[in-house]
């Protein structure tokens, strides 16, 4: 008598993939019915239904409802289910330009890369010099800087680098939020050493 009740096929597709073809049911509003006891359903997989137009209703299961059947009647699932979002699709394009050192372009993700870009050191002591003169001016370590600068410039691929990057970085400690940006750069200078 239960069986004559459950006159759609449905499949159920678990979140690991798992597909169970063909199973007796009956699709409600936001109810599914079946006996198959058998499968394990959970919150979050999904019931697939193929109306006779071919057109594929998908829902998920909030709850499985499992109920123990008594005095003649089987053991159910009476899941409650919602439909399933659809993708939407939009008419609009969307352009992304992405351009200059250290371009990240994410979506729905985190980035934990980390780029090497390849500055001409010349460069870099210009734009060190350039944020020191603009930002820290009229500070009391501004003369010290520029002079600490100018030593980690000289000693670019000499022993004494290592030990001129130290000073630099004593004095820059206190002002990290400008020359914080150019550490990378100064640290990849290391190697040179």
């Amino acid at each position: 008598m239960l069986k004559e009740l459950m006159r759609d096929r449905i499949t159920v597709r678990r979140k690991n993939g798992e597909m169970y073809p063909d199973v007796h049911a009956s699709v409600q509003r936001n109810r599914v019915y079946t006996d198959r006891i058998d499968i394990p359903i959970e919150p979050g997989d999904e019931i697939i239904r193929k109306t006779p137009a071919g057109v594929e209703e998908v829902y998920v299961v909030d709850d499985p409802g499992f109920h123990k059947g008594m005095g003649g009647i089987p053991d159910t699932y009476q899941m409650t289910v919602r439909p399933a979002k659809k993708a939407t699709r939009s008419s609009a394009a969307v352009i992304y330009n992405i351009s200059g050192h250290n371009a990240r372009f994410n979506i729905n993700s985190v980035d934990a890369s980390t780029n090497i870009v390849q500055q001409d050191p010349s460069e870099l002591f210009h734009a060190l010099r350039e944020a020191i003169q603009t930002e820290l001016l009229s500070t009391p370590e501004y003369q010290q800087l520029l002079e600490s600068v100018q030593e980690l410039e000289n000693a670019i691929g000499k022993g004494d680098f290592a030990h001129k990057y130290a000073s630099f970085m004593a004095l820059a400690a206190d002002h990290i939020t400008v020359l914080g940006p150019f550490i990378p750069a100064l640290t990849q200078l290391l190697g040179l050493g």
